[in-house]
């Protein structure tokens, strides 16, 4: 949400006003551009999580023997394994739900 509402403080307002051509597709275009800024940086900010909790799944370690391991083989490029698989599984929905949800909270707005 923090991503979402930084993104939307340094976008442009609208350039139609409300109620005329245009300004709804520039609202769902903010909307869009603002939920995909989520997506990727929720997708980002947890790929190092989601590696660790996979290597522990496969060596039954705990939390901290399994990042000092991580870390000591990888560095810190660890915390980017599988960053692209991550991005497509995580940030879509993550970005389809805000957009969703900004989508029916403007509807809803409107009525």
């Amino acid at each position: 949400v923090w991503v979402k509402d930084s993104v939307a403080a340094v976008m442009p307002p609208p350039s139609v006003r409300e109620g005329e051509p245009g300004h709804r597709s520039q609202v769902l275009s903010r909307s869009a551009a603002k939920s995909v800024a989520a997506g990727v940086a929720g997708a980002a900010l947890t790929n190092p999580l989601d590696v660790v909790r996979n290597e522990m799944f496969k060596t039954e370690e705990a939390v901290a023997p399994t990042v000092r391991r991580l870390w000591k083989l990888e560095g810190a490029g660890f915390m980017f394994r599988g960053m692209q698989r991550n991005l497509i599984a995580v940030a879509a929905p993550i970005g389809m739900t805000i957009f969703l949800t900004d989508t029916i909270v403007e509807y809803s707005r409107r009525r």
